[in-house]
């Protein structure tokens, strides 16, 4: 796989914390921390019942990054790999419990209305969105090339202002609505649900074909194309634009569309993150948070210093 960065790869703040980690720099991690911890709480909150738990799945999260950085080569940013990480790990305290390990992302997919087509998932013949792999390297390989060429096509919607499409993206993709109910939803013929899905692979297509080591035409499968979307969020407004959300201070055209991604999509990374950024703006941390936020950096200090002795 090439070695170019992805779109939602680590930006320059990112960079400098990461290698200030790594060098068992105590004031990077601890900035990491109090960058991250609020979302991560807010995501953790709409997952699990107890308290108790939401703040262990947050710390395992974070004692998590730590232990893999040696193994982390930047395919994305550090907010989307901690929400990876947090995935992970209030999967496995439902399984503990004894409960469905499933981790709802998006709420138009995972509490669907069977009286409303809108919500009914893709069938198998109407899936032809992305890629399968023979085996797990391959796949990891073949999702961060996916990754990259799907987020140069959406980066490339949001600077166009092309927010009907990125919408009918977000409606197949993320919450894997069929053509016919996205076509109601945002008033378009279903044949044109149908053209801007073929262009919009199309485009990735040839993106890969820039990135691949081989002329080989991929197999295709929506399997992967959803865990991208998934994963990547490809399609999530910046935390930035979260902020200028909150305080109204958006156009009217990405008003519309945070709006519809957060409200009718229903992300619940963006909720989180919302949550997360409301909280920041109008009210004082926390002390519960701030307790949290120094049992985070207690626990992780061994690993630091480790680091910084080897």
């Amino acid at each position: 796989m090439p070695g170019r960065p992805l779109t939602d790869s680590l930006n320059q703040l990112d960079q400098q914390l990461l290698d200030g980690v790594r060098n068992g720099d105590g004031s990077a991690w601890e900035e990491l921390v109090s960058q991250f911890h609020g979302r991560l709480l807010s995501f953790a909150r709409r997952r699990l019942k107890q308290n108790a738990d939401v703040e262990d799945v947050v710390q395992e999260t974070f004692l998590s990054l730590v232990k893999s950085l040696e193994t982390f080569r930047g395919e994305a940013s550090v907010e989307t790999w901690l929400f990876q990480l947090l995935r992970r790990r209030i999967a496995d305290a439902h399984r503990r419990a004894g409960r469905d390990p499933h981790v709802q992302l998006c709420l138009s997919d995972s509490q669907p209305d069977s009286a409303n087509p809108a919500t009914t998932s893709q069938s198998p013949a109407d899936q032809s969105a992305s890629w399968y792999v023979r085996n797990e390297e391959q796949r990891v390989q073949d999702q961060s090339a996916l990754l990259q060429a799907v987020s140069a096509a959406t980066d490339r919607l949001k600077s166009e202002r092309r927010f009907r499409d990125l919408k009918t993206f977000d409606l197949l993709f993320f919450a894997h609505w069929k053509n016919q109910a996205i076509a109601e939803e945002l008033g378009l013929e279903e044949t044109a649900v149908a053209v801007l899905k073929h262009r919009f692979i199309q485009r990735v297509s040839r993106q890969l074909e820039t990135q691949t080591r081989d002329n080989a035409e991929p197999e295709r499968s929506s399997e992967l194309l959803t865990e991208v979307w998934r994963d990547g969020r490809p399609s999530c407004p910046k935390r930035t634009t979260l902020g200028k959300y909150v305080l109204g201070t958006l156009s009217e055209e990405w008003d519309d569309f945070v709006t519809f991604h957060i409200e009718r999509i229903g992300c619940e990374f963006c909720a989180a993150n919302l949550e997360d950024l409301s909280a920041e703006i109008n009210t004082p941390a926390d002390e519960s948070d701030q307790l949290l936020r120094g049992r985070i950096l207690e626990s992780t200090v061994g690993f630091l210093n480790h680091r910084r002795d080897s």
